[in-house]
């Protein structure tokens, strides 16, 4: 049986029972997350924010506790951005974060704290693109517009047999799914799909028994719904990195990033392995002692994390005038009470809490 990678143009992408399926398999097996009650545009924007390049998992405790911070557009607005940064920690990609920050004060200037609810309107808010403009739009005023998440992509996929997707067949299925979408249910349709990516078209082991849509999906009819779509090949790149933590006066040497990944971020400054017996002689310390090395997993690299704990001799006034030739970028001390308060990595944080519950070993 031949069947085409493209949708005809006369006959849609689903046909209507299988719309009402699916709607129905949403309704019996949905998850309800804790933006799904009261979506309001506001909570709409910070979840699907959130969202991206998020597990659902990780997400739920977050945006419950954002919303006990900042309840609102005029509350984030009002925010300095090592608190919305430290609310953010543990969600990676935090120019999402400060994004959410500029884009609440932009809010309060151009539409006196709310969202507009035009397409053209929103796109204009920093942050906000094209699949979020959508997902507001049918998720928090319910008008007919169609999302194209790695969700719903990946369903495309499926349904029309396309193993590596471009441009132009994303511009196609989005225009299919525009033909089919519920103008009364817009939001429901959005959800319903992007669950069903979740729950049963997963990227591995796909359940399409269950799977209201499989009658219809072309890789499924023609056993081709483990090979589509084709796993994207990234490279990782690796690198050892010393991890200088200096102590004096009970109190931590943190290093805040000024520009580039982890901007606005607090961490311990590093330093290639090889580079730390010779900031050892400079620094001269007291004591040294080694604590349990981490992994730090983001974009494309996997840096292994080698702390080391430097007790100093001098006070932190005379340790910061010649640390600086060795760790640029703003540096602060920081006692153990006060780390909760500087936003950082969830790998350094960990750090620091392995260091009070474990015995360092000494290499001094």
């Amino acid at each position: 049986m031949k069947i085409s990678a493209n949708p005809s143009e006369d006959t849609p992408i689903l046909h209507e029972d299988r719309i009402s399926d699916l709607l129905r398999w949403f309704q019996e097996k949905g998850i309800a997350y804790p933006w799904g009650e009261n979506p309001t545009p506001y909570r709409v924007w910070i979840s699907e924010i959130m969202l991206q390049q998020t597990v659902v998992t990780a997400a739920v405790d977050h945006f419950q506790n954002w919303m006990k911070l900042f309840p609102c557009v005029e509350t984030l607005a009002a925010a300095e951005e090592q608190v919305v940064l430290r609310a953010w920690e543990g969600l990676g990609y935090y120019s999402r974060a400060r994004n959410l920050l500029k884009g609440a004060r932009y809010l309060m200037v151009h539409h006196e704290g709310t969202l507009p609810d035009t397409y053209d309107a929103l796109i204009k808010v920093p942050g906000i693109g094209d699949y979020t403009a959508r997902a507001l739009l049918s998720l928090a005023w319910g008008k007919a517009y169609p999302v194209l998440d790695a969700n719903v992509r990946r369903i495309g996929q499926r349904l029309t047999a396309c193993v590596e997707p471009a441009v132009q067949w994303e511009k196609s299925f989005l225009k299919e799914l525009d033909r089919i979408i519920p103008p009364d249910e817009p939001g429901g349709f959005n959800c319903a799909l992007m669950q069903l990516g979740q729950q049963l078209c997963r990227m591995k082991s796909p359940a399409c028994e269950q799977c209201p849509l499989s009658m219809e999906c072309r890789a499924y009819l023609t056993g081709l719904q483990g090979e589509i779509p084709r796993p994207k090949q990234r490279k990782i790149h690796e690198k050892n990195s010393a991890l200088i933590l200096l102590q004096a006066e009970g109190a931590f040497l943190l290093a805040r990033k000024v520009s580039g990944i982890g901007k606005g971020l607090w961490f311990i400054p590093a330093v290639p392995v090889d580079k730390e017996p010779e900031i050892r002689t400079f620094l001269n310390p007291r004591k040294v002692e080694l604590l349990p090395e981490r992994f730090h997993y983001y974009t494309c690299w996997k840096e292994r994390l080698i702390p080391r704990l430097y007790s100093m001799k001098e006070t932190r006034e005379e340790v910061l005038s010649f640390s600086g030739k060795y760790f640029p970028g703003e540096l602060e001390w920081a006692t153990a009470g006060k780390l909760p308060e500087f936003p950082m990595p969830s790998v350094y944080r960990r750090i620091f809490e392995g260091y009070s519950s474990e015995t360092p070993k000494d290499e001094s």
